[in-house]
Parts: C-alpha cells; structure tokens; sequence
C-alpha cells in the first residue's frame, strides 16, 4: 500500500524491498566482475547501473539480469576509455574493429582489458535462450552504437579545433552513442518468452526512438560539466536551445509510448520494460548524473571529484 505524506503517495517501506534487495545483489556480482578487470571497470559508477537495471526489470531475478547490468559497466568503461585514453583515429578503429569481430564472430580476444571483459560477456550471452535468434540484430546493432561513440570522438575533436559539426539532426542520426539498445538488448535475449519474438520489430523500433529521447536527456543534464571539458559532444553545442532539445525529448518519447502502451497495456513485459526504461532514465537526468555516487570516485584525493566523462 502507499503511505501518503503531505501531497506524495509513498510506497510503503515494505514495497520498496524487493527491488531494494534485487539491486543489492545486482551490485555484488557488479563488484565482483570489476574486480576481475579492474583496470577498466574498477571506476564505473557500478552502484546506480545497479539500482537502474533493477528499477527498469523489478520482476527479475538478479542472475537473469547479470548480462544487462555487466553491459552497462561495460559500456560506461569504453566510453571511459576512448574519453581519456585513446589518442588517434586508428587506435579507436583498432579498438573498435576488435569490439565488433567479438561481438560477431565470438573469438576471444584478450589483448585489452576492455576486449578481455567483452570476450567472457559474449560468450555467457550466446548461451542465452532468444540469442541464436538476435544474434545478426545484436551485431549490426553493437556496430551502429560504435559508429555513435566514434562520431562523439571525432566530433568533438574537431570541436575544440573550432571546426566541429552544427546540424543536430546529424547528431540524431548517431544517436545510438547512448548505448541504450545495446544495454537493455540482454533483457530480450534472456527472456523466455517466444512472443517476443513476433513482437521484435515493434519492441526495435521504439527502442531506437527511446535511445534517442535518453541522448537527448542525458545532454540536457550533462551540458554544464561537458562545455568546460575538451573532447565533449552534446546537442546544445549545435545550433540548438534547451527548449528544442526538451521538444525533440518529448517527441521521441511519445513516439516510444504510442508504440509501446497498447501491448503494455495488455500484460505484455517487454512492452512495460521497455517504457520503465524510458521513464527511468528521463526522470533520472531530469535530476541527476549517473556519475559521481561511488566507485567512480576518486576516494583517495583531497577532492573525491567524480570522474568526469560523457555518460
């Protein structure tokens, strides 16, 4: 039951457990896989990726979600490392060509961290029941994430060169560099349900549309730390308003819900995780960065500053 208190309807205590024990242990396995690898997952912000994937998957069981959450890390590691460590357009094509062969090929490859932690998490996900399925939908998808993330180095590159890009729908077009769809795929490939299936091409569409709304929402939130940072990307360095930005929000997220809520409505999971996704992640940069709570702190300066990078 709620418990109201002035003008809020609170859940009450006893309903905000099960969500609260499912992302602790989402949390533990998240510290045991980056000690693993820590030199590239030991300072990703692995508490809120916790409390986000179980906020978006509540009915879920915390070893059914490990393939999500792990990609979230993951994902918040590249973009970590091509921020702060990649230092010329042939590295991060390496770096990324190698993502993507094992991504579709499923070679291991261990001559990065990055490609090292990568390699084990493809290798857990083929073993999943829909993934046979999805594989060549992840692939091209996996790919069009990386083509986002090498527009964002590229684009900002050029930025602080005085030359960088100005039309936003460009920058739409690359939308995908907010990892969205490749973060919340493992929830389609662990499901059980074959209805999933028949549904795909409706539940890819407004995935796309919320990938775009959760950019646009993460800009909004990031643009006053991004503008005093070298390399950074975000639609309000375009010829962009925060009010048109806000009014694009919106219409990709009406876009994702027009789809989305009349097979919601009728019970359908994917449906309602998919749009607990969308309000999760849009109510969340409305108030806050998913930056600077934990282990992405560094603990042992004077400061505590949280790193500061993209996401």
């Amino acid at each position: 039951m709620t418990r109201p208190l002035g003008d809020l309807a609170l859940p009450s205590a006893a309903q905000c457990v099960p969500v609260t024990v499912l992302a602790l242990k989402v949390l533990a396995d998240l510290r045991s896989w980056a000690a693993e690898h820590p030199q590239v997952l030991g300072a990703t912000p692995i508490e809120a990726l916790a409390i986000s994937t179980a906020a978006i998957s509540p009915w879920r069981g915390a070893s059914e979600l490990r393939p999500a959450a792990r990609m979230y890390v993951w994902a918040y590691a590249l973009d970590d490392h091509v921020e702060q460590n990649v230092r010329s357009l042939d590295e991060l094509d390496d770096l990324f060509g190698r993502c993507e062969a094992v991504v579709r090929g499923g070679a291991r490859d261990d001559s990065h961290p990055l490609l090292a932690s990568l390699s084990g998490w493809q290798s857990d996900l083929e073993g999943a029941p829909h993934y046979p399925k999805l594989a060549g939908l992840w692939g091209d998808r996996f790919a069009e994430a990386l083509r986002g993330e090498r527009y964002d180095w590229t684009a900002g590159l050029a930025r602080d060169l005085g030359e960088g890009p100005s039309d936003p729908q460009e920058y739409l077009t690359y939308a995908a560099s907010s990892n969205a769809w490749i973060t919340h795929f493992p929830r389609w490939a662990t499901s059980d349900r074959d209805d999933l299936l028949e549904s795909l091409p409706l539940l890819d569409s407004a995935l796309e549309a919320i990938e775009v709304a959760v950019r646009l929402s993460n800009d909004l939130a990031t643009f006053e730390r991004e503008r005093a940072e070298p390399g950074q990307n975000n639609i309000l360095m375009y010829d962009t308003s925060p009010a048109w930005v806000q009014d694009e929000l919106d219409r990709y997220a009406r876009k994702a819900r027009e789809q989305l809520d009349p097979p919601a409505t009728a019970g359908f999971a994917p449906a309602v995780e998919l749009l607990r996704l969308l309000d999760w992640s849009v109510t969340f940069y409305s108030g806050a960065d998913f930056r600077g709570w934990g282990s992405d702190r560094d603990l042992t300066g004077e400061s505590g500053a949280p790193v500061t990078t993209r996401s």
